[in-house]
């Protein structure tokens, strides 16, 4: 199989799976914030997971980006709008773990600590607007690479 396929297959399947990951998450910011602390999960454990699987796909998406890059001649041979989509990605990075992590952090640390309903519901819309704010890039990443010669 063409290796240039291949980087592009597994770029799409990481993409995919990273824009998957971010889908819904005010709404699971939620159910969080309103579980029974008796029969949930350690809120670190699931932070702790979610965390690294966030952190490896996106990475693994950026680093499959950057092969793909690497494979069409590096960033002077590639339209600028993949440029641009490069950036969002990093920017999509930046904002999940220092913006949207730091308040899953907060949200899990008030609720362990007995945090009021109404607080814990207002870091869970934080982290939904952090989110949908991580959508709104993905779709204009998506837009600059899937349209990449259109501008």
């Amino acid at each position: 199989m063409d290796l240039y396929l291949t980087a592009r297959f597994l770029h799409i399947l990481l993409a995919a799976t990273w824009f998957g990951l971010t889908v819904s998450g005010r709404q699971k910011a939620i159910w969080f914030a309103r579980e029974d602390l008796q029969k949930a999960a350690r809120p670190e454990i699931y932070l702790r997971r979610a965390s690294v699987v966030g952190s490896f796909v996106g990475l693994s998406t950026i680093a499959s980006g950057l092969w793909l890059i690497s494979l069409t001649g590096g960033f002077e041979a590639v339209p600028w709008t993949i440029s641009a989509g490069f950036g969002l990605a990093i920017a999509i990075v930046l904002i999940g773990a220092l913006l949207v992590g730091r308040g899953w952090d907060r949200l899990a640390k008030r609720r362990a600590a007995g945090g009021k309903q109404c607080e814990l519901e207002a870091i869970a819309t934080q982290i939904g607007r952090w989110d949908r704010v991580i959508q709104i890039l993905w779709v204009l990443a998506l837009a600059t690479m899937v349209f990449r010669f259109a501008f």
